[in-house]
């Protein structure tokens, strides 16, 4: 019964991208309340102020109005993108643990990067993922066919060059370029010790073993840096569906 009940339930989860400034402070509290459930570490104040540099975010909400998950989109943060490609960044991005295993964050983060690459087709895109925990670095893996750093694929220099540049613009003397990580001076949140315990429990798995290694300070707050490239032909299975779904609606936005 306890699993129909679930089920259910995350059928009833809907998902809607707006801009930041139209959260409500409702909802940025409740965000900041999942943020607090999840990480410990977490500060008001910085949270607020990093949400606020934001353009986008994409809410996941049940039947009841009630806050169960978001993730947080910035085109070109830092002025990081060039001529020749846009820099899509994923902040926050978190889901209560009783949704777990819905797809509704898979298909509206999707089809949002859809949204949201189409409003500009002349340049190439790319995703700037930064992941202190393993089921963020697991998107990577679930969605692409390719992305840096991956298991078992020699190191892609062109994505590596570009996350290095992107990484220095964004993070300075913070960018460990040799670890491939961000580490900030002060703890800007950290996993709560089950979810730690989790990965660790699931270190044998390929790509969490990958994770683990390339990352062993996240359990500090330490952020693996990541990067794919944006288009639908990357994508595998239904992301790459919804992603094209997306893409028939453009979001109308200056991207430079």
């Amino acid at each position: 019964m306890g699993i129909k009940k679930s089920n259910i339930m995350q059928q009833l989860l809907k998902y809607t991208l707006m801009p930041i400034n139209a959260l409500t402070r409702v909802q940025r509290s409740e965000m900041y309340a999942l943020m607090q459930a999840n990480y410990n570490e977490m500060n008001e104040s910085n949270f607020h102020s990093d949400l606020d540099k934001k353009q986008f975010v994409g809410i996941i909400s049940d039947t009841s109005k009630h806050l169960q998950g978001f993730t947080t989109f910035a085109i070109n943060p830092g002025d990081s993108g060039t001529e020749q490609y846009n820099i899509l960044f994923s902040g926050d991005t978190v889901l209560s643990p009783e949704q777990w295993g819905s797809q509704i964050m898979m298909q509206g983060w999707c089809e949002s990067v859809g949204n949201i690459i189409a409003s500009d087709s002349s340049k190439e895109w790319y995703w700037y993922l930064m992941s202190k925990g393993h089921r963020t670095y697991l998107y990577l893996p679930l969605f692409f066919k390719v992305f840096y750093p991956a298991p078992d694929i020699s190191e892609d220099n062109m994505l590596k060059q570009i996350t290095d540049r992107v990484s220095r613009i964004l993070f300075s003397s913070d960018w460990y370029p040799d670890l491939g990580i961000v580490r900030f001076p002060h703890s800007l949140g950290e996993l709560k010790p089950e979810l730690v315990d989790a990965a660790y429990q699931k270190a044998k798995s390929k790509n969490i073993g990958f994770f683990l290694e390339r990352n062993p300070g996240f359990f500090k707050g330490d952020e693996l840096i990541c990067l794919a490239p944006l288009f639908p032909d990357n994508m595998l299975r239904s992301a790459r569906d919804f992603m094209i779904s997306g893409m028939e609606h453009p979001l109308k936005i200056n991207v430079s």
